[in-house]
């Protein structure tokens, strides 16, 4: 038969077998004694029994199930540590991305220079070869093989006059556009710095692990004293182009 826990209404199904079995609500812990008209509240002494497995089968605890990682409630910022998170992984990003910007500009440049001195140790190779086997300069040669070197020379020089003049603009081009960008590669780093200070600020200020707190603190007062020794140099170079001027 089914029966109510008199104090909140919870369903059993308890047996004739039952009878005289005292027992626990599952629901709201109240004493129970199982009677032939049902259950009713036991105001006795003795400690309760466990309910019976049959009476406890309509008041099984329901099943808790897991949320899932990536489902209606799930909040993306928190794996990062939140907003602050976000800012400083921002930060960081647009710090080394423009810092390496700043050290492929100076790799482009390197490399327009060292292009015109390939060119010009080619032509050095060739006019070299000119020579023959066991001269070392043009004073060895006789007349007629002096002309022929000379020939030979110009020819070889007319050969590296234009791609010596691209190579040379080449360079020439690489490096002022390099000069003008890094205006904005400074701007760039300059906001980075910017977003992984308030990073920082955010770890401080909010609930977060100790250990990541001290990290964003040290690094946030590493901050501070670079900004703090730029301003100092460029204060001195600033002073000094005065005192020169």
């Amino acid at each position: 038969m089914n029966s109510n826990c008199p104090t909140c209404g919870a369903l059993y199904n308890v047996a004739a077998k039952d009878i005289g079995r005292r027992l626990k609500c599952k629901k709201c812990s109240a004493a129970l004694t199982v009677t032939e008209a049902g259950l009713v509240v036991d105001d006795g002494t003795e400690p309760a029994l466990a309910p019976s497995r049959s009476a406890a089968d309509e008041t099984e605890e329901p099943v808790v199930k897991k949320r899932r990682p990536f489902g209606p409630g799930f909040n993306p910022l928190r794996a990062i540590g939140g907003v602050p998170g976000l800012l400083f992984g921002t930060g960081v990003f647009l710090v080394l991305f423009f810092t390496f910007l700043q050290v492929l500009a100076a790799a482009s440049n390197q490399r327009a220079i060292e292009y015109e001195k390939k060119l010009a140790l080619e032509e050095e190779v060739r006019l070299r070869k000119l020579l023959p086997k066991g001269k070392k300069d043009r004073s060895e040669l006789t007349g007629d093989d002096q002309k022929k070197y000379d020939d030979d020379k110009k020819k070889i020089e007319d050969e590296y006059i234009i791609p010596k003049k691209e190579a040379d603009e080449d360079k020439r081009g690489t490096e002022i556009g390099n000069k003008r960008s890094r205006l904005y590669e400074g701007y760039g780093v300059m906001f980075g710095f910017m977003l992984v200070s308030v990073g920082c600020l955010g770890f401080l200020l909010t609930e977060q692990l100790m250990l990541l707190r001290i990290i964003a603190g040290i690094i946030l007062v590493g901050l501070v004293l670079g900004l703090f020794r730029l301003a100092i140099g460029t204060g001195a170079g600033f002073g000094a182009g005065i005192s020169l001027g």
